[in-house]
């Protein structure tokens, strides 16, 4: 059974690729427990060190050195899992308001078996030559490993906007942010490379501030234009693979808690390609130390917990899926 599901999830990765559809896959999977843990409604929001992923323009909230890891098993469990999926970052805060930060992504499955071809000519010459039949053991093993390197770069402008002497000043900010990726997948002796380009932007408009009352939050939208002229992967058998542009984008409301000492996250993000992928999230946090949250990915169910203490932030998130439950643990350090 565990050698049937293996070749099932290389057949889920590998298949949209063979067909000519979602080329580099494992970018879809999703990065940062915290994000994951409200469905991956994330684009309007984006301020963590997850956020070169969903949105680069968020960066530029990230004001601390950040460095950051996770892991989870791609099906199966943390003890034994079917694949491995990781993720490691650095963020470093630059003057002028502006951010610089480089990721590592990697999807890896090991032991994959390599079968020799059935002898004989018909599935009759086996059945009557005992010789021809399987012996059902491997000549050998393959690995498959997919990676993505990320450097990012944003920039936040911040200013006022005058709506006249009978209202207060709207403060707004608009980060702005670039991702350069490199993607490197092999698979046995097959291997193949691209580069891809990201842009994305963020607008938040301060309405306790403009409306002069501590019950309004803040309202932000996100956009993200990913693979932005289109991403080619080239294979060494000299097949090509064409990874679309996509459009990202999404609405955030977000609640401030005085009594609390926290606040409650309202999202909502879809996507130009994949169907038109939606996701709904939901994030209550309290005296700076825990969080709760739950989302919706493309009708899945999502869940995490999140626990901050001293320079430490550790999330942790659970993703239902057809196949399996899906888990995945995060962590970040800041230093100022």
């Amino acid at each position: 059974m565990r050698r049937l599901l293996i070749y099932l999830l290389i057949f889920v990765i590998y298949f949209p690729i063979l067909a000519g559809e979602y080329a580099a896959s494992f970018l879809d999977i999703g990065v940062g427990a915290r994000a994951l843990g409200m469905g991956g409604a994330f684009c309007s929001i984006a301020d963590d060190e997850s956020a070169f992923y969903w949105n680069p323009a968020g960066l530029g909230f990230v004001d601390r050195i950040h460095i950051s890891g996770m892991y989870g098993p791609q099906f199966g469990t943390l003890r034994n899992p079917l694949g491995h999926f990781h993720f490691m970052g650095y963020i470093q805060p630059l003057r002028g308001k502006a951010v610089a930060s480089f990721n590592w992504i990697r999807l890896s499955v090991d032991d994959i078996a390599i079968y020799p071809e059935l002898q004989g000519d018909s599935k009759w010459d086996r059945l009557h030559n005992p010789s021809l039949r399987p012996t059902g053991n491997p000549d050998g093993y393959m690995r498959d490993t997919e990676d993505a390197l990320f450097f990012s770069f944003a920039v936040l402008n911040q200013f006022e906007l005058d709506l006249g002497w009978k209202y207060n000043p709207l403060p707004i900010d608009i980060p702005l942010g670039i991702n350069i990726k490199a993607i490197r997948q092999s698979l046995g002796d097959y291997g193949s490379s691209g580069i891809g380009l990201d842009f994305g932007m963020m607008v938040r408009f301060h309405m306790d501030t403009f409306l002069e009352s501590p019950w309004w939050g803040i309202l932000s939208f996100g956009i993200q234009f990913q693979d932005v002229t289109g991403t080619h992967i080239s294979w060494n058998t000299d097949y090509q693979d064409f990874l679309p542009s996509n459009t990202k984008w999404g609405l955030s409301y977000r609640q401030p808690l005085k009594k609390l000492n926290g606040e409650l996250n309202v999202s909502f993000d879809k996507d130009s390609r994949w169907r038109g992928r939606k996701r709904w999230g939901l994030e209550f946090s309290g005296f700076q130390v825990f969080a709760l949250r739950v989302g919706i990915d493309h009708g899945q169910f999502t869940c995490g917990v999140g626990l901050r203490f001293w320079i430490m932030n550790v999330n942790y998130a659970i993703l239902t899926h057809e196949m399996d439950s899906i888990h995945r643990i995060s962590c970040s350090i800041s230093i100022k």
